[in-house]
Order: C-alpha cells, then sequence, then structure tokens
C-alpha cells in the first residue's frame, strides 16, 4: 500500500488509512493535455466502469465524465493541473451505498462518527523530462471504528480486484484519449 505521506492531499485528509492502492503509468504528452484529458474522461469510455455504474442503478450517469459521480458526494481535491480527486464519508458496503456528505476536507478529516468510511480518490500528475507525465492514481480508505473496519474489510476483499481493473482502465483510456491528438508511447502498471 502507498503511504499516506505520499498520497497529497488526499493523505493529509486520510492521515490514518488503513487500506489503499496505487496504480500509474507514464503518457507521452505534457501535463496540461493529460489534465485535458482526464477531465473528459467518460464512464461510457470504460468497459469495466461502464459495468459498474450499470451494476449500481447510475446509468443515466454514464455520459457524464468520471469526475461528476462524485462531486455530490465529497469535497473535491483539486491543483489544476496536477492534482484532482474527493474525500467521501460513506458507507459503500450498503446494497444502496450510503454518504454523508461534509462540506469541505477539514470536516473529512475531522469526522470520526462511528460506522462510516472516509475514503477517497485522487490523480497525481507529474511532468517528466521530454514532455512526459507520471499518472498516479491514488485509493485511501479510513474505517472511523471497528465495526465500518470489519464491514469494509470484506467489501474491500471482494471489490479490490475490479477497483484495480477499473483505475488501470482509466489509465489506458487516459492514452487512448492523448493519443487521438498525437502518438504517446505509455507504460503501466
Amino acid at each position: 500500500m502507498i503511504s499516506n505521506s505520499s498520497a497529497g492531499h488526499l493523505g493529509l485528509v486520510l492521515d490514518r488509512a488503513e487500506f489503499g492502492e496505487w496504480h500509474h503509468g507514464v503518457i507521452d504528452a505534457p501535463v496540461e493535455r493529460v489534465w485535458a484529458a482526464l477531465r473528459q474522461l467518460r464512464w461510457a469510455d470504460l468497459r469495466l466502469g461502464r459495468v459498474l455504474l450499470l451494476v449500481r442503478g447510475l446509468s443515466g450517469r454514464l455520459d457524464q465524465p468520471w469526475w461528476a459521480t462524485f462531486a455530490a458526494l465529497g469535497p473535491r481535491i483539486e491543483d489544476e493541473p496536477t492534482e484532482m480527486g474527493f474525500a467521501i464519508v460513506g458507507r459503500p458496503w450498503s446494497l444502496r451505498p450510503q454518504s454523508h456528505v461534509l462540506g469541505d476536507l477539514d470536516a473529512v478529516h475531522a469526522f470520526t462518527r462511528p460506522g462510516w468510511l472516509k475514503y477517497g480518490m485522487t490523480w497525481r500528475l507529474t511532468a517528466l523530462p521530454d514532455g512526459r507525465t507520471l499518472v498516479e492514481t491514488i485509493t485511501l480508505c479510513q474505517p472511523t471504528d471497528a465495526a465500518a473496519r470489519r464491514r469494509f474489510r470484506a467489501y474491500w476483499l471482494l471489490i479490490r480486484p475490479g477497483s484495480a481493473l477499473i483505475r488501470r482502465e482509466m489509465i489506458a483510456a487516459l492514452v487512448s484519449s492523448v493519443e487521438s491528438l498525437g502518438k504517446p508511447r505509455r507504460s503501466s502498471t
């Protein structure tokens, strides 16, 4: 797992995260072009992402940018053109996932009510030599108590492989999107 201290703004908000994942790739394009592609990426552009939204009953959001799905659930992390993400308080393990919407990142950090999960995802773009961009997607999850930890652990075991596949698919879709504007090379892990 990635250390909270290396997870940018999200790591500051979820400074005691116990679960997480990190995926990355290198795109042969400048940060600004990758940022534009990230902002425009839609669930409809993702095979697995489409399935996720259909399973969750959110088919009406397929043509929205991916980030619009999370915009109403919690405060946004944005430092254009290098970091974009969200911090959310919710119960994703519920049949109908529940959210406790808070107004800012400090409120998410301070939230301690038992039975909830504080979680988020961030995308970081770092300029590399020769006009390339390192793309990182980081997910951190911090239960508020032991009961939430048990529920989330079971849920995480079930969804983590799919979550990883979707993150990798999003990186690949970014490459394809940027490729349509040029001929980048890419590697991903």
